[in-house]
């Protein structure tokens, strides 16, 4: 939904990855494109897929005949397809549907970005691991318009520099991302001087990057990093919930102003939509139970 840089202007978002071995690596991608075969029966619930699995090893070749969980409109389907190559695919709205797929056997692994894995996993440490290295290696950006000639994303760029300079971003990783349960979202006061709301898409249920807190509001990494962003430009903040496979259609048409999902950067989507300066850097891993 996502895992550090190796450059110094970034170096921000390295500050976690070197607690666990191919973190580096880490995080996933979304995409568009098309559905393939969906797989018709499910399958019992057993252990890991094969004995690398169960050490966290990625092994291309236990996966042969096995069924991935994939979440629909996403890049995940192109980089399975070429990286895993299970030959049997089932979709899911959502990676928590994916990972329940996987817990309840209806698929035998799913895939996601690194940091939503990590998570995914420290909630059910008994019974899914993460698999390493990761199998593909990704940037993610918020996305914006084309229509404003690239009026906003200039803003969110000089705010991406300010952010990661003093030490706001290193800060966002260490609550949302490396600690086990999720923080609070911090109090921040949008005063909206220039008297205009941004409608911001994003999803429910990608943690730690958007998703629903136990009063039901939209938090996480993501959503925090565009309410600060609203404040620097000094304007409101519209927090719009859509399905990942609808959150770029909306932004090319411009009905909402920008979004953020962990939404990988492709050549396919710059014809579509503007994309930031990476916020996060990372790739996609394999969950499976353990």
């Amino acid at each position: 939904m996502k895992c550090r840089t190796v450059s110094v202007s970034v170096s921000v978002f390295a500050v976690a990855a070197v607690s666990a071995a191919f973190v580096g690596f880490g995080c996933g991608g979304k995409s568009d494109a098309q559905q393939g075969a969906k797989a018709d029966e499910a399958v019992v619930a057993t252990a890991s897929v094969g004995p690398n699995a169960a050490k966290g090893v990625f092994a291309k070749e236990e996966f042969a005949g096995k069924t991935l969980a994939i979440l629909s409109g996403s890049t995940f389907d192109a980089v399975v397809r070429e990286k895993v190559n299970s030959g049997v695919y089932k979709y899911f709205d959502s990676p928590a549907q994916g990972v329940e797929a996987v817990l309840s056997g209806v698929a035998d692994a799913t895939v996601a970005e690194e940091p939503v894995a990590r998570k995914f996993a420290s909630q059910n440490q008994d019974k899914l691991v993460v698999l390493y290295p990761p199998i593909d290696i990704e940037n993610y950006a918020p996305v914006f318009p084309k229509k404003d000639g690239g009026k906003m994303v200039g803003e969110f760029n000089a705010f991406l520099e300010k952010v990661r300079s003093d030490g706001t971003t290193e800060d966002m990783i260490k609550r949302w991302i490396d600690t086990p349960d999720s923080p609070p979202m911090p109090t921040i006061e949008l005063k909206n001087p220039k008297n205009k709301v941004l409608k911001f898409a994003t999803s429910d249920s990608d943690p730690p990057f958007s998703f629903k807190d136990a009063d039901g509001k939209i938090v996480g990494f993501d959503v925090e990093m565009a309410m600060r962003f609203a404040q620097n430009i000094g304007c409101g903040l519209e927090v719009k919930v859509m399905d990942f496979a609808n959150i770029i259609p909306a932004v090319s048409a411009g009905t909402v102003d920008f979004a953020a999902n962990v939404i990988t950067v492709t050549e396919e989507r710059k014809t579509l939509v503007d994309f930031s300066e990476p916020v996060y850097y990372g790739g996609t891993v394999v969950i499976t139970r353990k």
